[in-house]
């Protein structure tokens, strides 16, 4: 195996920018940021420092335990200071004065469509320089560069477990900023990528020697964000170390290596997001990436066989949707996750069909405080899910104010 050389810096301003140039990583959790931008969509043309928006914004705060001030002032709104992590995504339009979410942004705020389906849009969308948020895009045009971030690590992910094995199929945000942006920056094959991220691994190059990409204070940072953002949508499951950030370890989690291929070669012919996501949802990529999303979830939850015990306890054993009653296809599924500190308290379960389970869990199904059942469109299509009742009766033990959170926040 050939040592990789080292790359050329095609711009001396290259690097790679997420959203903002000084990171709130905290407005990437999906409950923050799909909170948000409800509250934007509910009070779509108004001006950011409307009374009604930053009210709306104090309820997310709170309700999300957000450690950031999304209120902020009229004169340091968070459109101001934080938009860019919703315009860089396409949900928001680039307007003066007002807030206008577009249809993208509106079909994700109505739950017209999952997380994972515009997080699988995302990810072959986006593209370096952001036009949506780039002020100036004349280095990159000039060298002829343009690079798919997202796209890029799944498929790096992908060739080192091909070529190297399960074990060495990981990215740390420190090999991101010293291996993959400047390899990025000089085009290099894929092949390269994983090459140069094992020969650095086993001592054989020394890339501290490679072009900085990184130079300033908040650029590692800027970088991270890209793994947040796979890491938030299940594309990618991390292991934290004591160490700093740097090293924490991005393994590819619900997607498989055949569908992160599928995905590259999928040609898209228009560029509308609105557009993208129904022909991303085509290919059943998001649906199978929620699929194991859910069942990997359940797995990882401690005491699972408990909460599920007292779950069908307190539901007599029966689908409060569909009125099954064998206990084989019965799951307990939580209202509020485990990974947004759900409890496992009987007030926060409900008992359902498997199936059932998984639409509630990805979001295709969702039960409001009062009752009333609504499936996004993918859901009501399916002959079986559209004949489900359209209201149920919520047993009093069930706490509606989880009901209602999920409904806002996930």
């Amino acid at each position: 195996m050939k040592l990789i050389k080292t790359p050329l810096k095609p711009f001396p301003n290259y690097k790679w920018r997420w959203a903002t140039f000084q990171p709130t990583e905290s407005l990437n959790k999906p409950p923050i940021f799909l909170g948000v931008l409800r509250v934007f969509n509910k009070f779509n043309n108004h001006a950011p420092s409307s009374t009604k928006i930053l009210k709306g914004l104090s309820i997310v705060q709170k309700e999300t335990k957000s450690e950031v001030d999304l209120v902020r002032t009229k004169d340091r709104n968070l459109l101001r200071n934080s938009g860019q992590y919703w315009k860089a995504l396409g949900l928001l339009e680039e307007t003066h004065g007002k807030i206008v979410v577009s249809p993208f942004g509106q079909l994700l705020a109505t739950g017209e469509i999952t997380q994972v389906e515009f997080a699988t849009t995302v990810v072959k969308t986006l593209e370096l320089p952001n036009r949506r948020i780039a002020e100036d895009a004349n280095d990159w045009d000039n060298a002829g560069l343009i690079i798919k971030p997202l796209e890029l690590i799944l498929d790096v992910l992908a060739k080192l477990s091909v070529k190297y094995g399960s074990n060495e199929a990981y990215i740390t945000p420190s090999e991101l900023v010293m291996i993959i942006i400047p390899l990025a920056g000089a085009k290099a094959k894929l092949e390269d990528y994983a090459d140069a991220i094992i020969q650095h691994r086993n001592g054989q190059i020394d890339v501290s020697t490679w072009p900085d990409c990184a130079p300033n204070s908040n650029d590692k940072r800027m970088a991270r964000e890209f793994l947040l953002f796979l890491s938030n949508y299940g594309f990618c499951k991390t292991i934290h170390l004591i160490r700093a950030n740097k090293n924490e370890k991005y393994f590819l989690s619900s997607i498989s290596m055949t569908e992160v291929l599928e995905l590259r070669k999928l040609k898209l012919i228009h560029k509308e997001l609105d557009t993208v996501v129904r022909t991303i949802r085509e290919t059943q990529i998001p649906a199978n990436i929620e699929r194991k999303k859910v069942s990997r979830e359940v797995l990882e939850r401690p005491n699972q066989n408990i909460f599920r015990n007292n779950i069908l306890t307190a539901f007599n054993s029966t689908c409060m949707i569909t009125g099954v009653n064998i206990e084989n296809v019965l799951e307990a599924s939580h209202i509020i996750d485990v990974r947004y500190n759900g409890s496992d308290r009987i007030e926060n379960g409900l008992c359902l069909r498997s199936d059932i389970h998984q639409l509630f869990d990805s979001r295709h199904l969702s039960i409001l405080p009062n009752g009333i059942i609504i499936l996004t469109e993918l859901a009501y299509t399916k002959n079986n899910y559209r004949n489900l009742p359209r209201r149920i009766k919520i047993p009093n033990f069930i706490n509606k104010d989880l009901l209602d959170w999920k409904m806002k926040y996930t």
